[in-house]
């Protein structure tokens, strides 16, 4: 009876130690899901904020360009925007 419980608790031990590796594993692995996850939404992010940020500069430049090729007054944004959809 005794020889019995002994190997039981062995085995017991065995499938413990087994159970704890593969939760180790997954943790490292969900931990690296998350960091993945991160990145991709800084990815993702990081353009259109810096696109918020620099693009209306850069179209400043562009439009400037635009108005003295048109002929339009500067800074009369609304007859650009139609005088490009007329040509």
């Amino acid at each position: 009876m005794d020889e019995e419980i002994k190997k039981l608790l062995e085995k017991n031990l065995n499938l413990t130690e087994e159970i704890y590796v593969m939760t180790k594993k997954i943790k490292g692995h969900l931990t690296f899901q998350r960091f993945v996850s991160i990145f991709y939404l800084i990815m993702f992010v990081a353009p259109i904020i810096l696109g918020i940020i620099f693009l209306p500069t850069l179209m400043n430049g562009v439009i400037s360009q635009y108005e003295s090729v048109l002929d339009i007054a500067p800074g009369d944004k609304t007859n650009l925007l139609n005088s490009l959809l007329k040509k």
